[in-house]
């Protein structure tokens, strides 16, 4: 089956302190726009450089944007080349990752905000994985169309709160009604509730690891938003 894709490349997004002209500027505000545009964002970093904290900014951004978002480490081949050459010196780091999966686990440490994200390795020059990251891509759009059916939510919501109850605050303890997916895109829910500033993001991001080991959503960002249950007539 034949898709299309519509590809924004976008400037690095430098230091404020470098931001020295309105051309930089601009291209800081197109970035940005760019994030705010797109159905998927693919973080690209450098796995020489590592993560630096401009990737953690651009990481921000797209999860403020509530967007999907794959991780791409690119260059790995270089990394790979500079490993044995430090390790054949004696100059490697103790504790460095130099490995895929180690290096995957060290990525999705640091970026904790972006832990839902699949971490891809490739290398543009010898065109290494750049097929499973087109592979990520369409995964992850078709994770981000689900539409979960309100029982088998439900079901997956009243289960966590068994597993594990929320805190009470101030002598009150946040009750679960039930609840309902409002849309795709990011994947929204709407849970009914009796008081909803008990409703913590702590609690919230509990909820939402327990959707997605329900139903995967992964590359995806999960929306919780909380209502007081309508009173009965």
């Amino acid at each position: 089956v034949r898709q299309r894709y519509v590809l924004i490349d976008t400037a690095g997004i430098r230091k404020k302190r470098r931001i020295a002209d309105s051309i930089e500027f601009f291209s800081v505000r197109r970035a940005e726009d760019s994030i705010e545009r797109c159905d998927i964002a693919v973080l690209v970093l450098d796995a020489e450089a590592g993560i630096v904290e401009q990737d953690k900014k651009i990481a921000g951004k797209i999860l403020e944007a509530q967007k999907a978002c794959v991780i791409a480490v690119n260059k790995w081949d270089l990394f790979e080349e500079a490993v044995r050459a430090k390790r054949e010196a004696g100059k490697l780091p103790p504790g460095m990752p130099t490995t895929l999966a180690g290096f995957a686990e060290w990525v999705q440490r640091q970026l904790f905000f972006l832990d839902f994200a699949p971490v891809i390795f490739t290398s543009a020059t010898t065109g290494f994985h750049l097929d499973r990251l087109l592979e990520a891509v369409r995964y992850v759009a078709a994770q981000l169309q689900q539409k979960i059916p309100t029982a088998l939510l439900n079901r997956a919501l009243h289960d966590a709160v068994e597993r594990r109850q929320p805190a009470s605050r101030a002598g009150h303890r946040l009750k679960f009604f039930y609840a309902t997916q409002l849309r795709t895109a990011p994947p929204t829910f709407l849970l009914f509730v009796n008081r909803e500033e008990l409703l913590t993001e702590q609690y919230k991001k509990y909820l939402a690891d327990a959707l997605r080991r329900a139903f995967g959503f992964e590359g995806c960002p999960i929306v919780l938003e909380a209502r007081p249950r309508p009173r009965a007539s």
